[in-house]
This record gives C-alpha cells, sequence and structure tokens, in this order.
C-alpha cells in the first residue's frame, strides 16, 4: 500500500468515526489528538532514558503509529500531496549536503 492510499484509508475511517462520537473531524481535533500522542511519545522515550517509569516498547510501536496516521489525516484535511511534498522535501535535504 502506498502512501495516499494509506491516508485516503485512515481519512475515510476517521472521517466515519468522529460523528459516532458527536465531534466533526477537524484539522484542529487531528492536531490536538497528535499532539497528545506525541507526548506519550515522550513519555516512553523518557521512561526508557531515565529508568524513572516501566518502558513499555509495545506502547511506544503503538504512539509512534497512531502519530503517524494522526499526520496522514491531517494531510489528507489540508489536501497535501505527501508522496510528492516528502520526495521534494528528500531531495531538499540531500542538496544540503553538497556533493558527494
Amino acid at each position: 500500500m502506498d502512501i495516499k492510499e494509506l491516508a485516503e484509508r485512515i481519512h475515510k475511517f476517521q472521517k466515519e468515526r468522529f460523528p459516532k462520537y458527536g465531534s466533526e473531524l477537524t484539522s484542529e481535533l487531528i492536531f490536538t489528538h497528535l499532539v497528545e500522542e506525541i507526548g506519550e511519545i515522550a513519555r516512553q522515550i523518557f521512561s526508557k532514558e531515565s529508568k524513572m517509569r516501566a518502558y513499555d516498547q509495545k506502547n511506544l510501536r503503538e504512539e509512534v503509529t497512531q502519530a503517524i496516521l494522526d499526520l496522514l489525516v491531517l494531510a489528507e484535511l489540508n489536501e497535501i500531496d505527501l508522496e510528492k511534498e516528502i520526495e521534494k522535501k528528500i531531495k531538499d535535504m540531500e542538496s544540503r549536503l553538497g556533493p558527494k
């Protein structure tokens, strides 16, 4: 499955899911959820590095995956062609490295 197919699939799912909870799927709500997921990722990384809390690798995998899915929905809601933009960004990053 390519990025576009994945983005469309999760966007369709979320568009159907949000109204069931009395919400409208908006960029603002997805962004807020994304920030929450990033916080969960930070908590797991902190736990791993500090040893102050139990580190849960399974939870880290789930949170990273959810954050990626949220970003895909955010891109769809804002009509961003991720495949094109990712390719452009990679080329830009490579050009900053200079000649090999």
